[in-house]
């Protein structure tokens, strides 16, 4: 367990014993206090507040570890060993007492609770003997998506969720946090979303060799919580067909083995299904099947490493509902 000096600074006459008993919450530690011949504390105080823009925040982790060097963000127990572990009270503060001269990091690491995003997480400070020290770590409030992925009229369980933001507030620390999908009732979170930018929610449900993927999007102008439904297309055995794909160059010499990359994006925009497939090596025409009817564009090309590059010009070809489409890449191969 970690040391954690908790005693409040002394008040002018008052006097303590030589050792403080500082009981942290849920962890029950004894720490020690650095005193003085005479009696008078040789330590200093540190007085760390985390402030989510202007307003104090409570229940916030700040731990105090010796520094060791690097950058204050990357610090980990593994460069320095805590000597104090303390949450902010309902005035955002957090007081260390007794902290012996040194040099110092005060973070709350990246573990933040809550839609609370990081923003200066960490510092490093130097104390004095018997000087206080102050210091100012900040978060800002996310937003939060409540989901449900479904499938027709079931749920979806078996959905990957993941997020893009082109235009956020950069954090070191991570920002819009997927759950796992729920595999019976297909709901999902995503926390710590930023404020005043655009965030896409996006869901990829397998099949075949590939994944069919939704998206929606959100602008948040203030730390809301909103419902969304991901709505995957129902897609049944008579809503896919089979694909040879094979490789051949447009000359004698026999190309590589390589990979193609097959795209249909459903003309209203409702989801997309994509996926990368081998073609050409010792095999021979691959198959692939479980591929959703439509209209696909194409495009192959050689593995880095390749003995001969090659590339093919994007082509399109069309999937149909419970047939076999045979369609041959035609390589082009460069000197």
């Amino acid at each position: 367990m970690l040391p954690l000096p908790l005693r409040p600074s002394a008040r002018p006459g008052h006097r303590q014993g030589t050792i403080l008993l500082a009981i942290v919450f849920g962890l029950g530690i004894i720490a020690p206090v650095s005193r003085a011949a005479d009696g008078k504390p040789s330590g200093s105080t540190i007085d760390a507040v985390v402030s989510g823009q202007g307003i104090p925040v409570p229940g916030i982790k700040i731990t105090l570890a010796p520094d060791k060097g690097g950058p204050p963000e990357s610090w980990n127990a593994g460069d320095s060993t805590p000597i104090g572990v303390m949450a902010t009270d309902a005035t955002g503060h957090a007081l260390f007492a007794d902290v012996p001269a040194g040099k110092w990091i005060v973070t709350t690491n990246c573990g933040l609770p809550g839609n609370w995003i990081a923003g200066n997480y960490a510092t490093r400070l130097e104390t004095l003997a018997g000087r206080p020290a102050h210091v100012t770590l900040t978060v800002r409030r996310g937003a939060m998506v409540r989901g449900m992925a479904v499938q027709g009229d079931r749920p979806a369980g078996h959905v990957k969720i993941r997020t893009e933001s082109p235009d956020a507030l950069i954090s070191t620390c991570g920002m819009m946090t997927t759950s796992l999908v729920d595999s019976v009732t297909g709901a999902f979170t995503v926390s710590k979303i930023p404020i005043g930018a655009t965030t896409w929610v996006k869901g990829d449900l397998d099949l075949g060799p590939g994944q069919i993927e939704v998206w929606k999007d959100f602008h948040f102008e203030k730390p809301d919580t909103l419902d969304t439904k991901l709505e995957f297309p129902p897609i049944s055995e008579g809503d896919v067909g089979t694909l040879v794909l094979d490789l051949k160059a447009d000359g004698a010499e026999k190309p590589d083995s390589g990979s193609a990359q097959l795209l249909q994006v459903k003309g209203d925009g409702s989801w997309r299904y994509e996926a990368t497939v081998g073609v050409g090596g010792t095999g021979g025409a691959k198959t692939y099947s479980h591929l959703p009817a439509g209209p696909y564009q194409i495009r192959a090309y050689a593995e880095p490493g390749a003995n001969k590059w090659w590339g093919s010009p994007i082509d399109s070809l069309r999937i149909v509902p419970g047939k076999t489409t045979r369609y041959t890449v035609a390589a082009k191969l460069r000197s």
